[in-house]
């Protein structure tokens, strides 16, 4: 809850490869989980959200997209409720996020809009959602993962048609499994950290 006013989302072409993009390329590599918190911020998340390791990781890679979404785009990006969740956690860590995340990895700062509730404002950020999945399929060429963003039936039509989704995936080695296969190692030195119990949870918009 990004945008201050409706603009059709429109990414600056130099962005379209993503992979390539510095900036990106920083958000990718960066950690909330400062190793000076007495309580990692992975692990804060999952408690409070109670969901699993795996869970967590994941829908902080969701939240990284998004982040970069909000940073490329003309006018910022709409989260899922999951994103929502890990960004305002993050905001929590306010000198982590205001003197570190913002200015060192992504050059600016990104602030929260709430929806402050109405009918016009839940079908202005309807819209914005809407095109913020547009504008994740064009970035990533990836569908959203249901897991993590709610897909209503408007973007049904933009979705990648199945068999050009699992081609696309097979001839990149599925780069956004790649990613988040690297986002979990680099977790590791928390396994010592118990589990959280139960069945991971599947929360969506």
């Amino acid at each position: 809850m990004m945008k201050p006013e409706y603009v059709t989302i429109l990414p600056d072409e130099r962005n379209v490869n993503y992979a390539d993009d510095p900036l990106w390329q920083r958000i990718y590599a960066y950690s909330p989980d400062n190793e000076d918190f007495a309580i990692p911020f992975s692990r804060k998340l999952a408690v409070t959200e109670d969901w699993t390791r795996r869970f967590t990781l994941l829908a902080i890679a969701e939240y990284k997209r998004f982040v970069y979404l909000c940073c490329i785009s003309q006018n910022g990006a709409s989260p899922s409720i999951v994103v929502d969740k890990v960004w305002h956690m993050h905001l929590l860590y306010t000198v982590e996020y205001w003197e570190k995340f913002c200015p060192l990895v992504l050059g600016r700062n990104l602030h929260h809009y709430p929806n402050v509730g109405g009918i016009v404002e839940y079908n202005k950020h309807q819209d914005w959602y809407l095109e913020t999945l547009k504008l994740y399929l064009l970035i990533f060429k990836e569908n959203p993962p249901p897991d993590f963003w709610r897909i209503p039936n408007d973007i049904l039509p933009h979705l990648l048609d199945k068999r050009d989704a699992i081609s696309s995936q097979n001839s990149k080695k599925s780069l956004y499994n790649k990613i988040t296969g690297i986002i979990i190692r680099r977790f590791q030195f928390l396994s010592n950290i118990r589990l959280i119990p139960g069945k991971e949870r599947k929360k969506s918009v």
